[in-house]
């Protein structure tokens, strides 16, 4: 997960920390086989994933800033799941600092999961491209969002709000991003969540066109972001968790 400051932690004594550490490990193992699975052709149902979420968006409501520590990510996971994983733990953290109950904050963690699940359908040389993409790489990219709604909407299980999340993250808070077909939804929490748990760590990791924003960096983006790109009552939420809004 990309780097954020972490003052804001209760610290949790070391038994509750190793608890939530294990219900990271087993969510984000659910979801390696989600991604395996549907990289192989299949649809799994979400329960399993989803059981999870909701035991680590319990643990998430008792110190949302804890989860920002967590990495439970290995060396051998692409950086799609990576990232999936990062997104998943920021939306978990800053749904639950934003007062939200048990239920909505796991459903913008699963959101967050799932967000970029539609990746596994591009082609690899367009997801690894180290260059500028081309036009029709450019519209290719651009379809992930509505093959990942394609893909959740068939797994048993996934709230209609996470559809919507899955498919509408790029849409922008002024509805001018990406699918058209997407703008004129009525967009709920983890959709907006989601976009700028995805907006920042994007911004603060490394890939293969791009290098990473420095921690302040990212921040003054996401404070030029705030009610173009972003929902500025979420970002603001966002800074406040990370001890960035000072």
């Amino acid at each position: 997960m990309a780097t954020a400051d972490k003052k804001r932690a209760k610290s949790l004594p070391p038994s509750e920390m190793d608890r939530l550490s294990a219900l990271c490990r087993d969510a984000v193992d659910a979801l390696r086989e989600v991604f395996q699975e549907i990289g192989n052709g299949m649809i799994p149902p979400a329960e399993p994933l989803m059981d999870r979420v909701r035991a680590l968006a319990l643990g998430a409501l008792k110190d949302p800033a804890s989860l920002l520590q967590l990495d439970p990510t290995r060396e051998d996971d692409g950086y799609t799941f990576r990232h999936s994983v990062s997104v998943g733990l920021l939306a978990l953290a800053l749904a639950a600092s934003l007062g939200h109950d048990a239920e909505p904050v796991a459903q913008c963690g699963l959101a967050g999961f799932l967000h970029d699940i539609g990746k596994t359908r591009v082609d690899l040389c367009i997801l690894d491209k180290p260059g500028k993409l081309s036009g029709d790489e450019v519209l290719e990219m651009r379809k992930h969002p509505e093959y990942g709604a394609e893909i959740v909407r068939g797994m048993a299980g996934v709230p209609a709000s996470v559809v919507e999340a899955v498919l509408a993250h790029h849409v922008r808070f002024d509805r001018t991003g990406y699918p058209e077909s997407a703008r004129s939804l009525c967009l709920g929490l983890p959709c907006a969540v989601v976009a700028v748990a995805d907006f920042y760590d994007a911004t603060t990791t490394l890939r293969a066109y791009q290098r990473p924003m420095l921690r302040d960096e990212a921040v003054e983006a996401l404070r030029r972001a705030r009610g173009t790109v972003l929902d500025g009552t979420i970002v603001e939420g966002f800074l406040e968790l990370t001890d960035g809004g000072g």
